[in-house]
């Protein structure tokens, strides 16, 4: 991948995690990732040699390849941004007092 190909895919998870027609759970998973590799226990703790680094590895390289797929099939709204959900606070209009 080149560097303009990093710039689009850049670009795509960002509106990918800005949309608010993907489910949370999806936007967070690469945080997910990250934080069980930085939480000290681990479902194999870590001063096992070589094991223990084996599934924070895992863990990783799945929510990885699962954010590269996700954001690879992310279709945003045809405009380039994503459409507002009918009924949501940024379509609202403020109450006007009088």
């Amino acid at each position: 991948m080149n560097v303009s190909g990093l710039r689009v895919l850049g670009t795509r998870f960002f509106r990918y995690v800005r949309d608010p027609r993907v489910p949370r759970w999806r936007r967070f998973a690469g945080l997910f990732a990250v934080a069980y590799f930085l939480f000290p226990l681990d479902v194999v703790p870590d001063f096992l040699p070589l094991v223990g680094w084996l599934d924070d590895l895992g863990v990783l390289s799945a929510a990885a390849w699962f954010m590269m797929r996700e954001v690879e099939r992310y279709q945003p709204g045809p405009s380039g941004w994503p459409t507002p959900i009918p009924g949501s606070s940024s379509e609202r209009t403020p109450l006007r007092g009088g």
